[in-house]
C-alpha cells in the first residue's frame, strides 16, 4: 500500500465509525482530528462524494466511500498476504537446506 492509500485508508476507516453529530464533536479538538483526517484528504473526499456531514444521513461515509474503503482494505490484505507468503517460502527454503545438510552428514558426504 502506498502513502496516499495509507492516508485514505486511515481517514476513511476513522470516519466510517462515526455519525455526523459525533464527527462534529470530534472536530472540536481539531488538532487531534487533523492527525486522523488531514484537511486536503477531507476536501478531496468531499469533492468526489466519499463523505458528507449532513445530519439527515446516518453515516459520514457514503456508499462510494465505503466501496473505496473496501478496495483499500483489499489492497492492504493482499500486501499482508504477500509478506506472509514470502516469509513462508524463505522458511521452507531454510528447512530444505537444513534437511539436505543433515542427509549429507548421514550419508558421510561431508
Amino acid at each position: 500500500m502506498n502513502i496516499i492509500d495509507k492516508r485514505w485508508y486511515k481517514a476513511l476507516r476513522y470516519l466510517s465509525r462515526y455519525t455526523p453529530e459525533e464527527i462534529k464533536k470530534e472536530r472540536k479538538n481539531l488538532q487531534k482530528y487533523r492527525k486522523k483526517v488531514p484537511k486536503h484528504v477531507e476536501d478531496f473526499f468531499h469533492a468526489v462524494g466519499y463523505i458528507q456531514f449532513e445530519n439527515k444521513y446516518p453515516q459520514v461515509v457514503t456508499q462510494g466511500g465505503l466501496q473505496q474503503l473496501r478496495d483499500l482494505e483489499d489492497i492492504r490484505r493482499k500486501g499482508l498476504t504477500l509478506v506472509a507468503s514470502t516469509v513462508a517460502v524463505v522458511l521452507s527454503l531454510i528447512a530444505v537446506v537444513i534437511s539436505l545438510v543433515a542427509l549429507s552428514k548421514q550419508l558421510g558426504l561431508v
